[in-house]
């Protein structure tokens, strides 16, 4: 509880400090951050919460609240729980609408994504078998044997000896690359699938709906005014 501190347009206000917790199909938490709302108090009329980007209180405070500031904080906060609770699950619905718009979006724009690069590494690996020639062999045979004879290399000398003895050879050197590639494309498009198909949309989809969770409460009333702590208010006990 706190005296003072209020804008000058202030009689009053709830503080109420709530943690919003949500969490994907893959069971990851992708949103969990405490907020708080001030609602202006007008005598004993709680009216709407701030926006979110309306300037908060300031920090300062008069004085240790007195028993009649406790008594009468405690009385504002009793009045007030009803409305405090209608709008934590009003909260929790716009947020969970809220979350679920923004993760739509997002997941059909990472999918775009994670399709175009998956798309662009077939296109290498194609690239890459297409290129898987006799001529372009033989043009890797001719490249290795002169920098075998150049001493750049010191290990190949029999693999290139064995490539060059025969056309056979070549062929089962070609048929080799080409399995390794193919093989490589095949793993690239079913790890694609498993990607968009599955493990995105689990990602880009909340699980349940958020939660929203009050973690404190404190009533302030403008300088000289009467106000009580708002201890005797447990706002634990309305958790959905």
């Amino acid at each position: 509880m706190r005296r003072g501190g209020l804008q000058t347009s202030m009689e009053g206000a709830i503080v109420l400090s709530v943690e919003e917790l949500a969490v994907n199909e893959l069971r990851e938490t992708f949103h969990n951050p405490v907020r708080r709302v001030a609602f202006d108090l007008n005598g004993d009329v709680l009216g709407d919460p701030a926006p979110a980007d309306w300037p908060l209180l300031e920090d300062s405070a008069d004085s240790q609240p007195t028993a009649d500031d406790m008594a009468h904080g405690a009385s504002l906060l009793e009045d007030a729980q009803w409305h405090l609770r209608d709008w934590l699950h009003r909260h929790q619905t716009w947020l969970t609408n809220r979350l679920r718009d923004q993760l739509r979006v997002d997941g059909e724009s990472a999918k775009r994504r994670e399709d175009a690069r998956y798309r662009q590494r077939q296109g290498e690996i194609s690239a890459l078998i297409e290129r898987s020639t006799t001529a372009r062999l033989t043009e890797e045979i001719a490249q290795l044997a002169e920098r075998h004879r150049q001493g750049q290399l010191f290990d190949e000398e029999e693999r290139i000896a064995e490539i060059e003895r025969s056309k056979d050879e070549k062929e089962v050197e070609l048929r080799r690359r080409k399995l390794h590639w193919e093989e490589l494309r095949g793993q690239l498009e079913r790890e694609r699938q498993r990607v968009l198909d599955s493990l995105l949309p689990k990602r880009f989809a909340l699980a349940g709906e958020a939660q929203v969770f009050p973690v404190a409460v404190e009533v302030r009333l403008r300088s000289g005014e009467a106000t009580a702590d708002a201890s005797a208010y447990n706002p634990r006990q309305t958790r959905s």
